[in-house]
């Protein structure tokens, strides 16, 4: 039988106690609760949440200074459904490349050997829901996978069910299973969902497209956006045309739990493929 998590909070002990301490698996993102990565195919999603995972796996900044170390390490398992495992093994390269460059140490790919299990999962993906039947076996092996884990990343949520993702009643359950799994196993999950941009705000910064189905961002509390550079804002910084699409802006959409944190512009690198870098941009002076 499951266990009744309900937790009725006291309001004397709110009185007479200090609020306890809040563990974040991520800036403002809780432990044990549900996060979206979002952005259109092709964006870089699956190499940010790499360096994401290996973040709260090793303890280091996040591409630069997108998000800061994190103050607790784990285990991560990231099930990367979209890509062979010969694409993943040259992301781990290339990604360990660039950080034993920034001076993280020899011993990294130690920490990271015992900590991130980095999956190709283009097989016998676990199926959470179908046209609004929960898939049991889905759920025991996700289940089992966050259980001791402190962040399980599915790379992208499309593949993890069999539904309509403009259904917002079906969205809505699949986000509660997912909520499930994390309040009952205490582990953070953070999903990547494929996002469409209308042709009529591409070309000025507007915001993505519908994800799929509003349900995923009206229920997650950590949403982070990823959005190629618009061919305005390269001309504001000086960009090439050609170029522009080596730089990516990182926006934190929602963060419910502190205060806003601040959008970051990140580079693909020309030297380690796949692995994105901190960018700051010069305004070009209008005279």
């Amino acid at each position: 039988m499951t266990p009744n998590l309900w937790q009725r909070v006291s309001w004397l002990s709110a009185r007479d106690e200090p609020p306890p301490a809040v563990d974040f698996c991520l800036p403002n993102l809780l432990a044990g609760s549900v996060g979206l990565v979002a952005a259109q195919a092709g964006i870089g999603k699956t190499s940010l949440l790499l360096q994401i995972a290996a973040a709260v796996a090793a303890g280091i900044p996040v591409a630069g200074n997108l998000l800061p170390a994190p103050e607790k390490t784990g285990r991560v398992v990231f099930l990367a459904t979209e890509d062979p495992p010969e694409v993943l093994q040259r992301r781990a390269h290339y990604l360990l490349r660039s950080l034993e460059r920034q001076g993280h140490g020899a011993e990294l790919a130690q920490r990271l050997e015992a900590n991130l299990e980095f999956q190709s999962a283009r097989t016998k993906v676990p199926n959470l829901l179908m046209k609004g039947a929960i898939g049991e076996s889905g759920l025991d092996r996700l289940n089992r996978l966050a259980l001791g884990s402190r962040l399980l990343i599915l790379d992208p949520i499309r593949r993890f069910h069999l539904c309509d993702e403009q259904d917002f009643a079906q969205m809505a359950m699949l986000y509660g299973l997912l909520t499930d799994i994390a309040v009952q196993t205490g582990c953070t999950i953070l999903f990547s969902h494929h996002v469409p941009q209308p042709a009529s705000f591409a070309d000025e910064g507007g915001p993505a497209g519908a994800l799929g189905s509003s349900a995923f961002v009206n229920a997650t509390r950590w949403v982070l956006n990823l959005t190629d550079m618009t061919p305005r804002e390269a001309e504001d910084f000086d960009i090439e045309p050609t170029a522009r699409r080596d730089y990516v802006r990182a926006s934190f959409t929602k963060s419910n739990y502190g205060p806003p944190l601040p959008a970051r512009w990140l580079k693909r690198s020309a030297v380690f493929e796949g692995v994105f870098e901190s960018w700051t941009p010069r305004v070009t002076d209008p005279s």
